[in-house]
């Protein structure tokens, strides 16, 4: 593990800063545009909050008040990795959502692009301990540009003799004023598996109204996705390349009193809705070759959009 005295002495850059909380490293990252907290652990953003006047000021992530931070499990909020596989394994005994956001990954890049913007690289790669999990050589790559906007790029090196599946996606917790009063719009057109009913596919047609619980898997989605919260007064946008999933998850009053990391009445401030491959959008990454999909994050003022 890189210490925060190792990292801060590799990487002197204006507005980062490193330090600790219990058994991880943190990343504090201060510019003209923006704020942010991310980990080693997992390569997590844990924070973005814009500081423009016109932006709201308020983060754009959240995070459990009851978060674990010993690195025995991921931190639960900010934007967890899924990958190589998207929820149950498809083998007893393996983690779910894959391996790699309960890894410590290694900081190689961090730099001052300008003024508004940083931006960070964050690597994992295979060992004995991942191969006996998933046995294919890999380097994953995730890359964070923090500015007006939040971007995340996500790059699969498949670096073994033989092509692989993956299901990927960015798990991104957005803290919302009340995920009841919440509206999804941008998902029409897509095909919706029910994950709690596995009731019978059907084609979104309207913006989505969220009625928790919520677990729900858009395929073939490739349009922005905006969440409008009026009570934030705002509208987060979700854009992505090479990516055409999004799910949408909110546990509700009861499946939330499962999760030891969260607090039983936190479900009416937070909705999961992540970009990825999964499914019937698993991708295939030939053999010495690359795979790549990028989020970006933006914020409008609210509006009622087609809702």
């Amino acid at each position: 593990m890189q210490s925060v005295e190792a990292l801060q002495k590799t990487f002197s850059v204006e507005g980062v800063r490193f330090c600790r909380r219990d058994g991880l490293v943190m990343v504090k990252v201060t510019n003209a545009a923006a704020s942010a907290l991310l980990t080693t652990h997992g390569a997590s953003v844990l924070s973005f909050t814009p500081l423009s006047e016109a932006s709201s000021q308020q983060d754009w992530l959240w995070v459990s008040e009851a978060a674990i931070y010993t690195g025995e499990k991921p931190v639960r909020g900010g934007i967890p990795v899924c990958w190589p596989w998207f929820g149950p394994a498809d083998k007893p005994g393996l983690p779910a959502h894959g391996f790699v956001r309960n890894q410590v990954w290694d900081l190689t890049s961090v730099s001052a692009v300008s003024p508004t913007q940083t931006e960070l690289v964050l690597t994992t790669v295979s060992t004995p301990e991942t191969l006996a999990l998933w046995p294919h050589a890999f380097k994953l790559q995730l890359k964070v540009t923090i500015g007006e906007s939040l971007e995340v790029v996500l790059t699969t090196h498949n670096q073994s003799d033989q092509p692989v599946d993956i299901t990927e996606a960015l798990h991104t917790y957005f803290s919302v004023s009340n995920a009841p009063e919440v509206v999804v719009d941008g998902l029409q057109g897509s095909e919706c598996f029910d994950k709690l009913t596995y009731a019978e596919s059907y084609f979104q047609t309207a913006p989505l109204k969220i009625h928790p619980p919520i677990d729900s898997v858009f395929i073939d989605q490739a349009e922005p996705v905006v969440i409008r919260d009026l009570g934030y007064g705002r509208c987060l946008c979700i854009e992505k390349e090479s990516a055409v999933s999004s799910v949408v998850w909110n546990p509700g009053p009861e499946i939330i009193k499962g999760f030891a990391d969260m607090d039983d009445q936190a479900w009416p401030k937070m909705l999961c809705v992540e970009a990825g491959n999964v499914l019937q959008n698993a991708v295939t990454v030939p053999p010495g070759s690359e795979h790549a999909f990028r989020m970006v994050l933006t914020e409008q003022s609210y509006s009622l959009g087609s809702s």
